[in-house]
Parts: structure tokens; C-alpha cells; sequence
């Protein structure tokens, strides 16, 4: 598996995210050799086609897919910044493996358009992109546009309309909020599309605020740490999961990289020892 630290924060205007992503790298490879796309340093922060700093989240993404791309892994863990990250991981491997399938573990759908975006975000467009629909400078570079059928929102809590409509539109998987079978109902949905290679992208936004506070963009009322880390235990007990991405948390709470390193052994996606 090739590990990967992205820290790029310019898709969303927060430097803090480069501080929280070196320090999860930091806990999790320690001097483990790994793919560093280096200091997320760049002037190009203007808004174009309503987007902020796409000229420079649009380079970073490229340079992400041809260093993926040069290595050629079959499997990667990456560690980034924005949500925006992960469209070159994900990328990667849906052109690697036909139906690739996504579960989105996330209080937010990450699925609207520079037309749609309340913010002009591109961390709150990135899966719209994968999907095929987003800003030419990615979709140009996205040979296999994840199909919508085997895409799920797990966790969700703060979807905008026009998100809404959108994954009603496409038959995106939902499982909105976190209700008592939640597990259940993420492996089910995923079975029945089909899916046997899975990119599990978890973005700590989805945790309760009040089990994890280093969220950039914390939503109340989600689920325990350790009921999401059962739901993704089992995904990982039912598929291959071929990607994993943890995002957006910002290192600025004293012990949060280790309760973040905690969830993740215990959801089987990072190993024990």
C-alpha cells in the first residue's frame, strides 16, 4: 500500500488543515517512506468560474494524479487536507478498477457544482467531480468518472438543496444522519450495487463535535467515534477496500491525532501494530 500526505488547504481557505494533516501523517507513518507532495504553497487564491483557487487546487490535483500514476499502487492510504485531496486518489483508482465503488463517511455531500457551491469551495465539489460534473481543469484528467449507483453518503447531516436533488436525480446511496443500524445499511446498499473494490474516503466532520473537535467544519448531533468505527469495520470485513482517505482535521486540539489514530485501528482501515 502507498501512503500518501496531501495537505492542501487552498480549496477551502484554511492553513490549518496543512498543520493537521502533517500531524495525522506524523502519527500514523512516522518514518515509514512515503509519497509527501510537499508544503501546499501557492499565490493563485483569486476566485475563477466560481471557484476559489482552482487554478491552484487544479495543479496540486495534477501533480497528485501523475505521481500516482508513476508509482502505479494497487492500494493507497491517504492523508490530506481539504476533501478536494482526495480527487486524485480516488481518480487513480477508479481508471485502476473498473466499478469502483465509494462510501463518503461525511456530514456533508461534497456534491455541488461551482454554480450550486454557497461558498465557491472546491472541498464541497469534489465528489460531484468524480462523478464526471465539476470544473474542466479536473474532469479533463478523470478518465473514469465513479458511477453515481455505487457511490454512498454515509453521516450526512448538512446536505444543501441542491445536493439533495442531485442525489436523487443520479441514485446516489444515502444514509442520512446516523440511525442504529447504519452498519447495516451501509454494507447492504453497497452489496446490492455491486461493489467489490471500495474507496472508503472518511472526512472527521462526520464524528459527533463532541467525541472529536478538530473538525474544520463540525455538525451536530452525528454519531460516536466508535459507532462509525464498527460501520467501517464492517465495510472492511465485506469488501476490498482499495483506498482510504482521512481529511480535514485541523491540529489544533491537544491529542485529537491520537484519538483520530485510535478510530482508525479500530475501524480496521489502519493496523494495530
Amino acid at each position: 500500500m502507498l501512503l500518501c500526505l496531501n495537505s492542501e488547504w487552498q480549496g477551502c481557505e484554511s492553513p490549518e488543515l496543512e498543520r493537521g494533516a502533517r500531524d495525522v501523517a506524523r502519527e500514523l507513518f512516522g518514518d515509514t517512506p512515503h509519497l509527501d507532495l510537499g508544503p501546499a504553497e501557492c499565490d493563485l487564491l483569486g476566485a475563477r468560474d466560481g471557484v476559489f483557487a482552482l487554478d491552484c487546487v487544479a495543479a496540486r490535483f495534477r501533480l497528485a494524479l501523475h505521481e500516482l500514476e508513476l508509482a502505479a499502487p494497487a492500494r493507497v492510504f491517504t492523508v490530506a487536507g481539504t476533501c478536494g485531496a482526495e480527487a486524485a486518489p480516488v481518480a487513480y483508482m477508479a481508471g485502476r478498477y473498473d466499478g469502483l465503488g465509494a462510501v463518503w463517511f461525511d456530514a456533508h455531500g461534497d456534491l455541488n457544482t461551482p454554480a450550486s457551491s454557497p461558498s465557491g469551495h472546491f472541498h464541497g465539489m469534489v465528489l460531484r467531480t468524480l462523478l464526471g460534473d465539476g470544473p474542466h481543469e479536473f474532469t479533463d484528467h478523470i478518465a473514469h468518472p465513479l458511477d453515481p449507483g455505487r457511490v454512498l453518503v454515509a453521516g450526512a447531516r448538512d446536505l444543501d438543496d441542491a445536493e439533495r436533488d442531485y442525489i436523487e436525480s443520479a441514485g446516489i446511496g444515502l444514509v442520512e444522519g446516523w440511525p442504529d443500524d447504519a452498519a447495516r445499511r451501509v454494507v447492504e446498499a453497497l452489496r446490492s450495487a455491486g461493489v467489490t473494490q471500495l474507496y472508503v474516503h472518511v472526512d472527521v466532520d462526520v464524528f459527533d463535535p463532541a467525541a472529536y473537535g478538530d473538525a474544520l467544519f463540525s455538525v451536530p448531533d452525528g454519531p460516536s467515534m466508535g459507532s462509525v468505527a464498527a460501520a467501517v469495520h464492517a465495510v472492511v470485513d465485506s469488501f476490498d477496500v482499495v483506498g482510504v482517505g482521512v481529511v480535514e482535521s485541523c491540529g489544533r486540539e491537544p491529542g485529537a491525532v491520537q484519538t483520530l489514530a485510535s478510530f482508525l485501528i479500530d475501524s480496521g482501515l489502519w493496523p494495530a501494530d
